[in-house]
């Protein structure tokens, strides 16, 4: 999960350096001094090479800090080493100043003017496997294996059996092939029939703020200019007023607990940010926050006194809204976090050096995320608009508060109206798939109703399938949106759920795609700073640890995170073992990664059935892996390992696609391809 941000193990490792064997190269993640920097630039990027930091690579599973939006994602950046003698007094003593810096294992911060991967960084793709008997084969397995799964889901789903009659209470009348639909899932059922609403409320929200923002084009403050300490940037002025009004309306009266807390992260930032201690600090108050939280069910003015209770009677839309105020308590340790590493900054660089190259305009988003803001900047009314942003409040993805700052200031240009649409598409494709799969697979009625005798070991094993599946595709249509409705407000976020368990073979691929934005968050401020790669072994159960307990406070959480962090390590010690190039040049190589891939599949299948399922999931994995059930377990492992050769293939097609744009056309990859596989044998 959590590996070098430069690492890229579908791109710059051997073919089909996958699976288990993942054999991802640790790259520096912080690049050279720029061609031609201007003196300043070339003094920060100097200076911040000089700082005691833990070592100079950013931890992260491969498209976190660096992914943009895309399945390849962007390569490592080299750092050549800088000698002594290129430093001066001054910067060496800019060295010795920030001494807090290490202590607090600040992440390092993106030197300017850095470039991709070089060209020779990138290996020669091998040639195309589409064509050959033994592909052809496949295609043969997947003509009979797929048409049967999917008849195979829709029986069991059929009226005409006898279990039907058991669940059919738990389903809604449906619009598709004359049956009903599956809208047992409560959080699925309340998004879809409220997205009419949120559509509404987004298309009026860009609508206002795209009047507001131009009204203010002419003010002087507008763009790319500072705002005076304590302000508000222009680009915000809406989206605070708008926020607040939403807070109220869905929060109510507990709108005050929600300002409340924040306002404590907020003083607890400003008032020891840049102290050795001050991480303990932010991370006491919001861990303890969250078991208030969760203990005292969002609080009660009842309670505080009775004079007061007349106040709990309208808490708003949501009354729980202590609910999705997790995802809240993540923005206001990244706000805290930052500021914090912004002071520290301050004290080696000054405060003119760090905030000239605060305002620099269009900068890469890795260079958003770690950059500090100007100093104004990091003002209340930014954080409240920060908090409550309203595309990204209540679901996120989550967007940290340099490179949401930075994109008010500075808006990317990489966000296009032609993007917009084209996503916008892609969300309506999402919306019908779903509905498609709800009116023919009720897998989550099954699941609930819990009667698994009269089903097989294989429609058990669908069902559970199906179940993850349709996990996987709620919160991508959830997530979607939301970043939908903030990139037509000119915010670009990171995707979420970019591939799906069926389309992941490795643990660290899985949790890099499926939450990224969470991922992006926990690498940046918890896994680095607990000590990233030296400390694998037993950061990543802490990091797991956390992740339970900010889902939800119960025990099966707890017990799926912890499995998950005990999967981490058989996978660990296969790349140890087998990612070398005598491995990868083995014609046997990528039968032994589709091997351990299958088994991780599986894997994972099991553990986020436990974590996320219900009481009837033990039943189901009971009669999975009883006698009838293991004979099919082995020959599902087969089918995935024919799957696997084809997701390695599909993997290395993309990466023939990208290197084929860097150094020539498909034809020229294609010769090389073959000159180099004729070589090897």
């Amino acid at each position: 999960m959590f590996e070098d941000a430069a690492s890229n193990n579908d791109k710059n490792s051997n073919r089909n350096n996958s699976s288990i064997i993942n054999g991802d190269q640790a790259f520096s993640a912080a690049g050279g001094n720029p061609k031609h920097p201007a003196p300043s630039e070339q003094h920060f990027s100097q200076t911040l090479l000089l700082q005691p930091l833990h070592r100079q690579t950013t931890e992260i599973s491969t498209a976190t800090a660096t992914a943009r939006d895309s399945d390849s994602d962007s390569t490592a950046l080299d750092m050549s080493a800088v000698s002594k003698q290129q430093h001066t007094d001054q910067t060496a003593a800019a060295q010795r100043a920030p001494e807090a810096m290490a202590e607090t294992s600040s992440p390092p911060p993106v030197l300017p003017g850095t470039t991709g991967a070089s060209r020779r960084a990138m290996r020669t793709p091998s040639a195309s496997l589409f064509g050959t008997l033994e592909f052809k084969m496949y295609y043969v397995a997947y003509l009979i294996v797929v048409p049967n799964m999917v008849y195979t889901m829709y029986r069991a789903s059929s009226p005409a059996r006898d279990e039907y009659a058991e669940y059919k209470h738990e389903l809604s009348d449906g619009w598709m092939f004359g049956r009903m639909i599956d809208l047992t899932d409560g959080q699925w059922h309340t998004f879809r029939s409220n997205l009419p609403a949120f559509a509404g409320a987004m298309a009026a929200y860009v609508v206002l703020n795209g009047v507001v923002k131009a009204a203010m084009a002419g003010s002087k403050r507008a763009g790319a200019g500072r705002n005076p300490a304590g302000s508000i940037l222009p680009a915000l002025v809406f989206p605070c007023l708008f926020a607040t009004c939403f807070v109220v309306a869905l929060s109510g009266t507990s709108a005050v607990f929600i300002l409340a807390l924040a306002l404590g992260n907020y003083a607890a930032a400003k008032t020891v940010g840049g102290r050795r201690w001050a991480p303990a600090v932010f991370w006491t108050y919001n861990m303890a926050m969250l078991f208030a939280n969760e203990h005292y069910r969002g609080y009660e003015f009842g309670r505080m006194a009775a004079g007061l209770a007349w106040l709990d009677e309208w808490r708003g839309i949501l009354r729980r809204w202590d609910v999705t105020f997790n995802l809240t308590m993540l923005r206001m340790v990244s706000f805290a976090m930052d500021y914090h590493w912004r002071v520290l900054q301050e004290r080696t660089l000054g405060r003119q050096q760090v905030d000239a190259f605060a305002v620099k305009p269009q900068r890469p988003e890795k260079q958003r995320i770690e950059q500090s803001c100007a100093a104004a900047d990091y003002s209340l009314a930014n954080y409240w608009a920060y908090l409550t942003y309203p595309p990204l409040y209540l679901t996120g993805p989550i967007i940290t508060f340099n490179n949401f700052v930075s994109q008010m200031r500075d808006p990317p240009q990489t966000v296009s109206w032609r993007l917009i649409g084209a996503y916008g598409a892609r969300l309506v494709a999402a919306v019908l798939l779903m509905e498609t799969v709800l009116h023919t697979v009720h897998c989550v009625a099954i699941s609930k109703w819990g009667q698994w005798d009269s089903f097989s070991a294989y429609e058990i094993s669908l069902i559970g399938y199906m179940r993850l599946t349709f996990i996987w595709l709620k919160l991508l249509i959830i997530w979607r949106f939301a970043r939908f409705w903030a990139l037509a407000d000119g915010v670009e976020t990171v995707e979420n759920m970019r591939r799906c368990m069926s389309n992941n073979y490795s643990l660290q691929q899985f949790w890099r795609d499926w939450h990224c934005s969470y991922n992006r968050w926990l690498v940046r401020y918890v896994y680095i700073p607990l000590g990233g790669r030296r400390t694998s072994s037993w950061n990543t159960f802490v990091v797991f640890t956390f992740v339970a307990l900010w889902h939800d406070l119960s025990l099966r959480l707890l017990q799926w995170a912890w499995l998950i962090a005990l999967l981490f390590l058989p996978e660990a010690l296969a790349t140890w073992v087998f990612a070398r190039p005598r491995w990868a040049r083995s014609r046997g190589f990528r039968f032994l990664c589709s091997a351990g891939g299958a088994v991780n599949i599986i894997a994972m299948m099991v553990a986020n059935l436990v974590g996320f399922g219900d009481d009837s999931v033990a039943a189901m994995v009971d009669k999975v892996f009883s006698r009838q059930g293991l004979v099919f377990l082995a020959v599902t492992w087969a089918l995935l390992n024919v799957h696997l050769q084809m997701m390695f293939e599909l993997r290395e097609h993309e990466y023939r696609r990208e290197y084929a744009a860097i150094h020539g056309n498909s034809t020229d990859v294609a010769t090389a391809a073959g000159s180099r596989s004729k070589r090897q044998r």
